[in-house]
């Protein structure tokens, strides 16, 4: 008599020693972030005000949406790596997935700002208006936000290798992007301050040149995080890696399916192995064990698997 066996991970329970550590790195990351950040903000818009700098007043503002931008991300991240319950029982690593997801469309709505902001300026200087001489000190302090945000960007994306945290690498590069962005109010503020007002209109014409750079960047991490928040399948590398494990597992005469998706820090994969028909119970357990080893092994921790063991005849 054929028999169906569902060995299934015990999926609300499975926030790992190795989880909650990183959750605390995550959140150590992003405080950092966050204090940075309102350091910048209070330093650009106070210099800024007091230096006649339009461009530097703007950049704090800038900050200001950083700033909130850290918030969310501890907001998320703290939720994404709640133990499973019976209302999520796969866990809550979507919530990681839609905060990438928010500060992504964050950056396409910065990008629209500066855009629009370097846009009116140029308007204004071919209408005649003279910009304003920016004081020394606005020089100073835009090179030492771009000093910071670069050490931010170091900082969170080796956190992110660290603990595979998208939304912590998609922070990552948003910080990357700020410290670009820095470089046009640089060179308007530089040249504004040294060269007189003929070269103020290099402010905003390189101001929409970076806004570019930001655009692709904020598309390339909205997209992946996007198709994960449709329940997209993995990757071909990830399957096809997966694929070779299970079927190199000893006892395992065929797989029958496999299933695969993302959620937040944590791979899912759903399978269906086909065992030798004379094997009892027990002994499909041992191998359906085997098969999350071996996977476990290879991919890490943060892994939920779903083994469904079944009578395969071999031909």
């Amino acid at each position: 008599m054929l028999f169906k066996h569902d060995h299934a991970d015990n999926l609300s329970g499975l926030l790992t020693a190795e989880a909650s550590q990183s959750s605390r790195s995550i959140r150590r990351i992003v405080t950092i972030g966050c204090i940075v950040n309102a350091c910048l903000m209070a330093l650009k818009l106070s210099v800024g005000y007091l230096g006649h700098s339009d461009a530097l007043v703007a950049d704090g503002f800038h900050s200001l949406n950083d700033f909130a931008a850290d918030l969310i991300m501890l907001l998320f991240i703290g939720i994404s790596f709640k133990k499973a319950d019976s209302r999520y029982s796969y866990g809550y690593g979507k919530f990681e997935t839609f905060s990438t997801f928010l500060i992504s469309l964050f950056l396409l709505f910065v990008s629209w700002h500066i855009g629009a902001e370097a846009i009116e300026r140029i308007k204004e200087y071919l209408g005649g208006k003279v910009l304003a001489q920016p004081d020394i000190w606005t020089v100073i302090v835009v090179l030492v936000a771009m000093c910071a945000k670069e050490f931010l960007f170091r900082y969170y994306r080796r956190g992110a290798l660290k603990t595979g945290t998208m939304a912590l690498l998609t922070n990552a590069w948003h910080h990357r992007s700020d410290a670009m962005a820095s470089i046009a109010t640089l060179i308007g503020v530089s040249f504004s301050h040294f060269l007189g007002e003929s070269w103020r209109i290099l402010d905003p014409c390189a101001s929409l040149i970076l806004v570019l750079f930001i655009v692709v960047a904020a598309i390339r991490m909205l997209y992946p995080a996007f198709i994960e928040l449709m329940d997209h399948s993995c990757s071909p590398e990830i399957k096809d890696k997966a694929t070779s494990i299970v079927e190199h597992t000893e006892g395992v005469k065929r797989l029958l399916e496999i299933k695969s998706r993302k959620n937040g820090h944590f791979l899912l994969f759903d399978l269906k192995i086909g065992v030798a028909p004379e094997l009892n119970v027990e002994e499909a357990e041992k191998i359906a064990s085997a098969v999350e080893e071996n996977l476990r092994q290879s991919f890490g921790n943060n892994v939920m698997i779903n083994v469904r063991t079944m009578p395969a005849i071999v031909d």
